[in-house]
């Protein structure tokens, strides 16, 4: 292969990674905040360290990480007070204002708003 032809493919790699990484960054920092769900006392809150808490609707807690990628796919690492940890895959989407979480596990659908602070 040719000097040119392995410039042209390393800068074609090193654009789709960083292409790859910039859309990672960006639904953090669209995440970060606090969000209730419509209709609910539900919140989830989340941090630029990309971890998050969410408290649901009868006040139980629980936090841990969370990883999105480029294609909007979330996936939470609950851990559990035993040391257990849960792991919950869901497909992330924004309708105007809304976030939306389709979730693999179940087909639920939850729909939230983020908190004004």
């Amino acid at each position: 292969m040719s000097n040119r032809k392995q410039f042209i493919s390393l800068y074609l790699v090193i654009y789709v990674i960083t292409f790859l990484i910039s859309c990672t960054q960006q639904h953090s920092q669209i995440l970060t905040g606090k969000w209730q769900e419509i209709g609910k006392k539900a919140i989830l809150e989340f941090y630029d360290d990309q971890t998050f808490q969410a408290i649901d609707d009868m006040g139980m807690a629980v936090n841990g990480k969370y990883a999105v990628d480029h294609n909007g796919n979330v996936r939470f690492e609950i851990k559990h007070e035993d040391g257990e940890a849960e792991i919950i895959s869901a497909k992330m989407t924004f309708e105007k204002d809304d976030l939306v979480f389709n979730f693999r596990d179940n087909g639920g659908v939850e729909k939230y708003r983020k908190i004004k602070p």
